[in-house]
């Protein structure tokens, strides 16, 4: 059944009004099992009124799996091809997908209770029970898997035990029939469901044999994922041209209307080109070239907030990198509204923060552009000006680019000399396994449906590959915050703990805040039912809602 934004809307009033209500009582090979006789031409295109070609902004790392380091690319596709029992809507509130609604919470905070879809089944028509998703998050739960995610189950009972490998399966993971799935807790922890509820789910029938320390690199998810639950079956990827996808005939809202997706990486500037003789019909453009493509006939252009921001990360443990000064000497030195002026045309705000919303206190420090401020923190740390410092980053989108060689020059003109070094996915992941990057410029994320999301990329207990703080950054007071939020059950308290944390991190600056940027869509006017997504990884999260004239 297919459900309109009021209806939805309407959904997660009841069910989140549900939830706190009871928390008052008591965060690929190509194979093609389809059917689909498209019209395909050498290059990847097809017939024009039943395929959709959208771009991607990099390449992707070809590793379509929930365990995976999240690439934004590899996202793009896994929206299209798996499913989850919620969803994020682009308010950044939680919807049902899978499930019937949001989950149950018992009073005492510790059993959270999902209710499942019946006659739901997967793409090769075997059927969806409540043990495939035991399955799943029993291996995003998993270290062993390479899962950075593992640290978002701490809480879950039988998760210790897992991690320390003296338990195979998480015990607080169950099914207790077909249509419903479980999590019990070890205490408290208000903010799983928003952190752990969009977890893409995979057959247990297609992996179950797989090795759970070869699960990162079994071929289902590294060449052909082509079983799944979402609105699109994985067709093939030819490398650095396209990943092509064709319509799942058991999808559970039945068939999409538009028969096939190209997602085509390729830069900004092409794309944007392409869009004007047609060989494009969805893109994120750049604010710089909004005018253009205003200018395009049968485009349409439309915009949404972003819900995470772009940011560098300082690897803390190269000692030259250690020192809070160095951090905070980097957020004087550089002026951040210039940069999102001429990067983004002013679509963008600065960030001091990784927190949003109502857990952002309004007395941070807002690091303004100040030059000399940043050469007396360098003089007092004795800083030597001599020391190369390596910005490494996957190019293609013109902001960050562009924000790298502002880095460079304006952290130039206080003493920090910087390398750029860009680089391709496949050496990105090299480089974060081996730590021996100095920064990395990367953005993205959703920091604004629940605050806990920020616990992975900032605690003691999730430096990557365990969890995704790619700093090593460590502050046990902040980690016990957050911990103590995100067990709290009283909003305003849970709220006021939040924003002690940001303060801590706020003044220890982790990473280099830079800006949280609007995201621009421009799509062909004959895409029908296209709403906007801030989440430049999801744009086609109502795709089942899509059509194509002409």
């Amino acid at each position: 059944m297919r459900r309109s934004r009021a209806q939805r809307a309407a959904l997660i009033s009841a069910g989140l009004s549900l939830i706190l209500t009871v928390a008052a009582c008591s965060d690929p090979t190509q194979s093609d099992d389809t059917g689909n006789t498209s019209d395909e031409g050498t290059d990847g295109a097809a017939a024009e009124d039943t395929a959709l070609n959208a771009y991607l902004y990099q390449a992707p790392n070809s590793n379509w799996s929930p365990m995976a380091p999240a690439h934004g690319p590899d996202q793009v596709v896994m929206n299209l091809i798996y499913d989850s029992l919620l969803g994020v809507d682009p308010d950044y509130q939680l919807y049902p997908r899978l499930a019937t609604g949001l989950p149950e919470i018992s009073e005492d905070g510790l059993t959270v209770t999902y209710t499942l879809q019946e006659g739901v089944t997967w793409s090769d028509g075997e059927p969806f029970t409540a043990e495939d998703v035991v399955f799943t998050y029993n291996m995003v739960a998993n270290p062993a898997t390479g899962s950075p995610s593992a640290g978002k189950f701490a809480d879950v009972q039988g998760a210790a035990e897992v991690a320390a490998g003296t338990a195979d399966t998480v015990s607080g993971f169950s099914a207790p029939d077909e249509h419903t799935f479980q999590i019990t807790l070890t205490k408290p922890n208000i903010g799983i469901v928003g952190l752990t509820g969009n977890i893409f789910i995979i057959p247990q029938h297609a992996l179950a044999d797989v090795p759970v320390d070869e699960m990162d690199t079994t071929d289902f998810f590294t060449k052909s994922p082509n079983v799944g639950l979402g609105p699109y079956v994985f067709q093939e990827y030819k490398t650095d041209q396209y990943v092509h996808l064709v319509k799942n005939p058991n999808f559970r809202e039945g068939e999409v209307d538009i028969d096939e997706i190209y997602l085509r990486p390729v830069t900004s500037d092409v794309a944007t080109a392409q869009l004007g003789t047609g060989e494009m019909d969805l893109a994120q453009i750049s604010p710089a070239d909004l005018a253009t493509v205003e200018d395009l006939d049968g485009i349409e252009v439309a915009s949404g907030p972003g819900a995470g921001f772009i940011r560098t990360s300082v690897n803390q443990q190269k000692p030259y990198l250690s020192d809070v000064r160095l951090r905070q000497a980097m957020l004087y030195a550089v002026d951040r509204q210039q940069l999102i002026d001429e990067a983004l045309g002013g679509k963008a705000q600065p960030v001091n923060s990784s927190f949003m919303t109502n857990a952002l206190p309004d007395d941070l420090e807002t690091y303004d552009y100040d030059p000399d401020k940043a050469r007396e923190l360098l003089a007092e740390m004795n800083w030597d000006p001599n020391q190369v410092i390596q910005l490494t980053w996957i190019p293609g989108q013109r902001d960050r680019d562009t924000a790298a060689t502002v880095l460079e020059a304006q952290l130039g003109e206080v003493g920090i000399k910087l390398e750029l070094n860009q680089v391709q996915p496949g050496e990105m992941t090299d480089m974060m396994n081996a730590q021996s990057y100095d920064m990395t410029l990367y953005g993205g994320g959703n920091y604004a449906t629940e605050p806990f999301a920020v616990y992975p990329i900032d605690s003691c207990s999730t430096w990557y590959p365990g969890g995704a703080n790619l700093s090593y950054w460590c502050n046990e007071e902040f980690d016990q915050l957050m911990l103590e939020a995100n067990a709290t059950v009283d909003e305003a308290a849970r709220y006021d703990l939040f924003q002690q944390a940001a303060r801590i991190e706020n003044a220890e600056v982790p990473m280099i805040y830079l800006y949280n940027p609007d995201t621009i869509w421009a799509y062909s006017d004959r895409i029908q039912g296209f709403e906007p997504m801030g989440d430049q990884t999801n744009p086609f999260w109502n795709v089942q809602e899509w059509s194509l004239d002409g």
